[in-house]
């Protein structure tokens, strides 16, 4: 009996000893996984930052572009307001 009680624990030892193996076998892989995944992340975060550096230039450059039209435009209208002044000064200097 004591024999068969014997048997008993130490299989049951075994068994643990397996499922404790596999345990490992299964956080090494999860820490291979994690791993990865952060090289990815990094790559991804950096990829993004690339992108929004990009984006950034462009949005620079569009709004340059965008203030100097403004200031061509501005431009422009106050030399049309000056040039309709003298239209409506010669105007009225040609009724008289």
């Amino acid at each position: 009996m004591e024999n068969e009680l014997l048997k008993q624990i130490l299989q049951g030892i075994n068994e643990m000893k397996t499922d404790i193996s596999t345990l490992k076998s299964d956080v090494s892989t999860l820490k291979s996984d994690v791993d990865t995944l952060k090289v990815e992340f990094k790559q991804y975060k950096d990829e993004y930052r690339r992108d929004m550096k990009k984006i950034d230039l462009r949005l620079n450059a569009t709004n340059e572009r965008l203030d100097s039209f403004k200031f061509d435009t501005d431009l422009l209208i106050e030399k049309n307001a000056k040039l309709e002044f003298r239209i409506n000064r010669l105007e009225k200097n040609t009724e008289v």
